[in-house]
């Protein structure tokens, strides 16, 4: 429980407005993405569930619906809106959302790319590359689709890890290193499989 800034009357933190006077309160200090929304924190969002809870608190927040109020509730509309987008922009795409949920419990899939000691992984992406290389150069339209049509399932198997590893309330280490491990792949395929498709293409 909070005071609420305009009246000192108890107000649950997650609570968008006072329950006593109904004036638009601060958003709660720590609080992530999945909080701005009025979400649990889980990587298993269902996407209608998500773009309801989005629509329903952009209605309530728009600057527009506070022009008349108090400064201090516009700027807090301006800026629980713009948090709000901010989530909603991140929690929507699957790989961003799971990419945000492992910083939330301790792991940077970004940072931790630099260090990724992946042998397997270094093999693939040194033949991709080469193939890569070489159809474009040759500008080889057939072998350039397929390349993208590769990496994209590949990239689809990525992100079926992803979804498993991070699938249950708490994910143990292990989960965390395979969902960690999924996403550096997945980014590098998703480059891959947009190099192929926005390569000029003269035969094939």
């Amino acid at each position: 429980m909070s005071s609420c800034w305009s009246c000192a009357a108890a107000a649950p933190a997650d609570e968008l407005f006072c329950p006593s006077c109904g004036a638009l309160q601060p958003a709660p200090a720590g609080g992530d993405h999945f909080a701005a929304l009025g979400l649990p924190r889980s990587y298993a969002l269902d996407p209608a569930e998500l773009e309801r809870h989005f629509r329903d608190r952009s209605r309530l927040l728009h600057p527009d619906r506070f022009a008349r109020k108090t400064p201090r509730e516009r700027r807090l509309s301006l800026e629980r809106s713009t948090r709000l987008n901010d989530a909603y922009r991140t929690l929507r795409e699957p790989r961003a959302r799971a990419a945000y949920l492992l910083k939330l419990l301790g792991r940077d899939p970004q940072a931790e790319a630099r260090t990724l000691h992946d042998p397997e992984f270094l093999e693939e992406q040194l033949a991709a590359r080469e193939e890569l290389a070489e159809a474009r150069a040759e500008g080889d339209a057939r072998r350039l689709a397929l390349l993208a049509t590769g990496a994209r399932d590949r990239l689809r198997a990525l992100e079926e890890e992803v979804a498993c590893a991070l699938g249950p309330a708490a994910p143990g280490p292990e989960a965390l290193d395979t969902a960690v491990r999924a996403l550096v792949r997945a980014r590098y395929y998703e480059n891959v499989a947009s190099e192929a498709e926005g390569s000029p293409r003269t035969h094939g």
